[in-house]
């Protein structure tokens, strides 16, 4: 298994995203929003972020760390750009179905940036040497 900026980049949001989505249950297990380190969390909000960790997970160890970077990169953006939008909002939830705050639109944009980037940006060539050297 070759290890690439794309499969490295893949598997710390995967690992990030699955924890903070188990983590957002301990918060808010229903409707009402709850705080998780400045981030506004609802259950729709923790099952999002838990299937997206999952998914990434599972895109690191099927080859697909690239693709999935590129996926994920641009709707994480558009998802960024969109909540931005006050007419988005219907009963104070985006889109009618979470709860989103400033700190969840930073937070949207800067890991849909960095995953775009890698995506796009990184070649899939491995970080180190994956035969060992030999010696003179």
């Amino acid at each position: 298994m070759v290890w690439t900026t794309n499969r490295i980049v893949a598997l710390i949001l995967g690992i990030v995203f699955t924890l903070a989505g188990i983590a957002g249950f301990f918060v808010s297990s229903s409707m009402t929003p709850g705080s998780l380190l400045g981030l506004d969390v609802d259950i729709v909000h923790n099952i999002v972020h838990f299937a997206t960790g999952i998914i990434a997970l599972i895109a690191v160890f099927a080859g697909k760390a690239r693709l999935f970077n590129q996926a994920f990169g641009i709707v994480y953006l558009l998802i960024g750009l969109a909540a931005l939008i006050p007419a988005l909002y219907i009963g104070n939830m985006f889109l009618g179905m979470m709860h989103l705050n400033a700190a969840d639109h930073v937070f949207h944009l800067v890991v849909g940036a960095v995953a775009a980037f890698t995506g796009f940006a990184a070649r899939d060539t491995a970080t180190m040497p994956t035969t060992p050297i030999p010696a003179a």
